[in-house]
């Protein structure tokens, strides 16, 4: 058993890409989940936003609400104050679509496409423009561009601190990609090896195999309910610290 080729067919991103003429349009396993996610998504929030009016679509408005509500009270308006009620969308739709994307690896022939390094780069990024739009916003260019300079420095600091608050900014954003590539990524790794584990034994002696499966089985189900839970978990770090990090450059000290 060729365990390296299993653990790329599960981990490791696949190219689809389809010819047009000359032209090669570049599609991938994980680039067809997240638009399978996103489409669900879309049709699924429209159609509670519309119905509202059934006993069914009720509970599912209401539970919507306090979704919103949670996002607002819990993780924007702490972190960013009243000046984060404009970018309650982005982080309401951002903590639903990580979350979704996480829990797809869970389904037959889906991918976890947060497991991907480009995938979580890009969420991080429109994090990091938000982060930027936000200090603009509130400061203005010259404003955001001081908000680099903590009050109180003295003069001849000036020139060493600014680059590092701008590295620090940087460093922030990569850590909100790395975070949530490395944590989906090892979920994923440590369930793949505990199965890979079966076939191990079971190459050294058949009833060692057999013995093993329900042990491993158990074990493999409690690693299953804790990669639940860190689908949920990231999904919430992620939007957290997108939050904090705004908040600190709206509210600069």
């Amino acid at each position: 058993m060729n365990i390296e080729k299993i653990l790329s067919h599960h981990i490791l991103d696949h190219d689809l890409g389809i010819m047009f003429g000359g032209f090669r349009l570049p599609i991938t396993v994980h680039s067809v989940t997240i638009f399978c996610v996103s489409l669900f998504l879309f049709i699924a929030l429209v159609w509670i936003s519309r119905a509202h009016k059934n006993r069914t679509g009720r509970l599912l408005t209401t539970l919507a609400e306090e979704y919103v509500s949670f996002i607002r009270d819990g993780i924007v308006i702490p972190n960013m104050g009243q000046e984060g009620h404009g970018f309650l969308p982005y982080f309401c739709t951002l903590f639903v679509f990580i979350l979704s994307i996480n829990l797809a690896g869970m389904f037959p022939n889906m991918k976890t496409a947060t497991s991907n390094i480009s995938v979580t780069g890009a969420l991080a990024l429109c994090s990091g423009i938000l982060i930027v739009y936000s200090g603009l916003k509130f400061h203005g260019l010259i404003g955001f561009i001081k908000g680099f300079v903590p009050s109180g420095t003295p003069v001849w600091l000036v020139p060493l601190v600014f680059p590092l608050e701008i590295v620090s900014t940087i460093i922030k954003v990569c850590v909100l990609a790395i975070r949530l590539f490395a944590n989906m990524l090892s979920g994923h790794m440590v369930l793949i090896c505990l199965l890979l584990m079966v076939f191990i034994i079971g190459q050294m002696h058949w009833a060692a195999g057999v013995g093993s499966v329900l042990p491993i089985m158990a074990l493999e189900f409690l690693m299953t309910c804790l990669e639940l839970l860190v689908a949920f978990l990231q999904a919430y770090v992620f939007t957290l610290l997108t939050a904090i990090f705004a908040g600190a450059v709206i509210h600069t000290h």
